[in-house]
């Protein structure tokens, strides 16, 4: 709905996720991008795509650093400046091809700091942490989740990272689609942003996952009931907006 408007561009903090996941557990762009096939189990891990963003991405990740999710948007946001050339060919075929790619889109490390020996394990003062030390947590967890991953892996074929268009520099507002944590909403709060809550009554919730319980609402956040139709939820959010856009411009 908003999208619709030029100055407006929108950023998952689950995007880098499942990026990153696509190439850890072999997953097609389907399995990896349809909503319609999240919940379906995948044969040969015995887990749907929803379960494997969701480990990786709470106990996995954030249970690594709570605000993980947070700087990697940060840096989409604003990319910084890379100034390490490489021109080499990534060895898709090394034991740990699956971990560096990974690692690379959860932590948004470039291509010299995942495949040039003079770069891997150099720390990223971003993320206070190696990409050898990266790779080799993801490792770590990977074969403490599925003891027989490698066996598994080697049954998919492995190509490199997909990786989502960049945000527009022209965009002037970001909507970020899926804050799901209390801490994920205080940070955007107190960095000038407004959490907009879209509640629908009697809603069932998918599962008890902490990444499924909400966050609570607080007094300058927006709240926005989609108890009708399509239409009726677009002239809500419409409303909402122009709103938004008047006291910001209200705002010195």
């Amino acid at each position: 709905m908003l999208l619709a408007q030029a100055e407006i561009a929108a950023f998952a903090l689950a995007d880098p996720l499942k990026v990153g996941c696509q190439a850890l557990f072999g997953l097609s762009d389907e399995q990896t991008w349809d909503d319609t096939l999240k919940e379906q189990k995948i044969d040969l891990w015995n887990r749907s795509p929803r379960e494997f963003f969701q480990q990786v991405g709470t106990e996995w990740m954030r249970n690594h650093n709570p605000d993980h999710w947070l700087q990697r948007a940060d840096r989409e946001i604003n990319p910084p400046q890379d100034d390490s050339a490489w021109s080499g060919t990534p060895d898709l075929a090394a034991a740990d091809a699956p971990f560096r790619l990974a690692a690379q889109a959860f932590f948004d490390f470039s291509d010299a700091q995942i495949w040039d020996t003079g770069h891997y394990s150099q720390v990223d003062p971003s993320w206070n942490i190696s990409p050898r030390e990266a790779v080799a947590l993801i490792e770590r967890h990977a074969l403490a989740f599925d003891p027989d991953y490698a066996a598994k892996r080697a049954r998919l074929p492995l190509m490199p990272l997909k990786r989502r268009p960049p945000l527009p520099a022209s965009a002037s507002t970001i909507i970020i689609k899926d804050i799901r944590f209390e801490n994920e909403a205080r940070y955007l709060r107190e960095h000038h942003g407004v959490i907009w809550h879209i509640t629908r009554p009697n809603l069932q919730r998918v599962n008890a996952h902490s990444s499924e319980l909400g966050v609570a609402r607080q007094p300058e956040d927006v709240l926005i009931v989609n108890d009708g139709s399509l239409e009726h939820l677009q002239t809500a959010v419409m409303q909402a907006w122009q709103q938004h856009r008047t006291i910001t411009r209200a705002t010195p």
